[in-house]
């Protein structure tokens, strides 16, 4: 007999379901792979063990693991015991964990768990990104004070986009001739393109709105995410010759 629309539509649910989520049997234990993702890639995994009385959940440390491949391992940390002491669960400044879990609140303290994991990779992540773009701004402003004269040149400048939001970018260039040129350092990693990208595309649609640029590390680096960045900005990496850099300031 044929399947019927509402059929085939929960059997496509239910894989999907099972896609999501996944358990894995070890000795001691179980692994849950939640539907979450770490700013690395990796699923957010939480394991389940249980004693004579009830369950244990923990994320095993996966979280300091990823923070660590970060070098965000302070951070975390400190985010940890800040995260875990509001969602009321334990925090041994490695792992998150809830002791003496019933059956009934199982599924919730597995959720509780790997969310706190989750959110202090996350967070820890944000600061790690904070601080290095605070290092390649002032790396950039100074090799900016090298092309051009000191009073054309503003670090930590304001621009107001065409939808009359306040954007900070990194360096601001006024020549002699030509545009107002925003110069705005540019990691590799998704978040500081997705952030880049609006700040350029809501500037670009300014009548006679000023040059762009997104100044990355290497272009070779940035994978696809390069094409994304081209759409609203010109992409040059830390190392290109002043030359460039001054013909694209003085560019009309």
């Amino acid at each position: 007999m044929p399947q019927t629309r509402e059929s085939v539509f929960e059997d496509v649910m239910a894989e999907a379901a099972r896609q999501l989520c996944s358990v894995e049997h070890l000795a001691g234990g179980a692994f849950v792979r939640a539907p979450l993702i770490y700013p690395g890639g990796s699923y957010v995994v939480v394991r389940v063990t249980q004693n004579e009385a009830a369950f244990v959940v923990s994320d095993y440390g996966l979280g300091y693991q990823e923070a660590e491949l970060l070098g965000a391992t302070p951070s975390y940390v400190r985010l940890g015991r800040i995260i875990a002491e509001n969602a009321g669960v334990g925090f041994d400044q490695h792992a998150f964990f809830v002791l003496e879990v019933s059956r009934e609140q199982l599924v919730g303290a597995v959720a509780t768990v790997a969310n706190c994991s989750l959110e202090a990779v996350i967070l820890a992540a944000h600061k790690v990104a904070e601080r290095k773009a605070a290092v390649d701004g002032e790396r950039l402003y100074g090799r900016l004070l090298g092309v051009f004269p000191q009073s054309k040149v503003v670090k930590d400048a304001t621009y107001i986009g065409e939808s009359n939001t306040d954007w900070n970018v990194s360096t601001l260039v006024t020549p002699m001739r030509g545009k107002p040129t925003i110069f705005e350092t540019v990691t590799a990693h998704r978040n500081s393109v997705s952030a880049a990208s609006t700040k350029f595309t809501d500037i670009k649609r300014l009548p006679n709105a000023p040059n762009r640029v997104a100044v990355v590390q290497s272009k070779s680096d940035m994978g696809t995410l390069l094409g994304v960045l081209a759409q609203s900005a010109q992409v040059i990496e830390e190392a290109a010759p002043d030359d460039l850099i001054r013909r694209i300031a003085e560019a009309a």
